[in-house]
């Protein structure tokens, strides 16, 4: 198969359809995923639990201690699902650039 301008007009959007494939499928993996959610409960109830010792004992720095604790999970949890929306945008952004270099 000779390099011509068709054969790498034909090549480029397989090629684009290929990873868009990939981007899509591990953006819906990282957004579906419920790979941080047991240990975002677990931390979250812990957290809770000291929180409130905390406060009934008079120990301030445990509480804030666990109340950055409890922001840090969240924070966790919002990043993860912003890759995985990010990889989605760009797995589309993919599909429709090799739909528009094949129109």
């Amino acid at each position: 198969m000779p390099i011509t301008l068709e054969n790498i007009r034909l090549l480029i959007p397989i090629a684009q359809l290929i990873f868009s494939a990939v981007f899509l499928v591990a953006g819906l993996r990282k957004l579906l995923a419920k790979e941080f959610t047991p240990s975002a409960r677990a931390l979250a109830s812990q957290s809770a639990r000291i929180g409130q010792k905390g406060l009934r004992q008079n120990v301030s720095s445990i509480s804030q201690t666990a109340s950055a604790l409890l922001n840090s999970v969240n924070q966790l949890v919002r990043t993860s699902a912003g890759v995985g929306a990010f990889l989605v945008l760009v797995g589309l952004f993919f599909m429709v650039s090799a739909y528009w270099i094949v129109k």
